[in-house]
């Protein structure tokens, strides 16, 4: 009999799923990369869901401000209708070769968690003022989006 009652808490703590799922939510990278404007862009670090084609025109004249950075049929092709998206715009750096990604995608407790992957130059870099760039669409969504640092 006990054994039968070990065997039956197994299962069930072992059927038990995490609060943590994955999504189906992946990004569509819409562009990525660096802006040589030595912030005269005007755009500070920053982690943001443009949700509307007016957000995303201003979002452009800025990001556009200083070199064609978004080619206009890119930034045509968006339905905010159906997608939303993402700008992860990191900090100036001093020199190339800094790249900002979308790494994990999952959901937990109602919430979607978008991480962050940062990768730094290693060994020698130009001597450039850089800003990494990240932009890709989301399917439109209700649930609250954050934003987390990779490990």
């Amino acid at each position: 009999m006990k054994n039968f009652i070990y065997i039956c808490l197994a299962v069930f703590f072992f059927s038990c799923n995490s609060a943590k799922t994955t999504q189906h939510m992946a990004p569509k990278v819409i562009s990525e990369g660096n802006l040589y404007g030595s912030g005269s862009e005007g755009l500070r670090q920053q982690n943001t869901i443009i949700t509307n084609e007016t957000e995303w025109k201003e979002f452009m004249l800025k990001l556009n401000s200083a070199n064609e950075t978004i080619k206009k049929d890119q930034a045509s092709k968006i339905d905010f209708d159906e997608q939303n998206v993402i700008a992860i715009i990191d900090q100036q750096r001093t020199t190339g070769g800094h790249k900002i990604e979308i790494g994990q995608t999952y959901t937990q407790n109602g919430t979607v968690y978008f991480t962050i992957k940062k990768s730094h130059p290693e060994g020698m870099a130009t001597m450039v003022m850089t800003q990494p760039y990240y932009l890709a669409t989301i399917p439109k969504t209700k649930q609250e989006i954050k934003f987390k640092e990779a490990e």
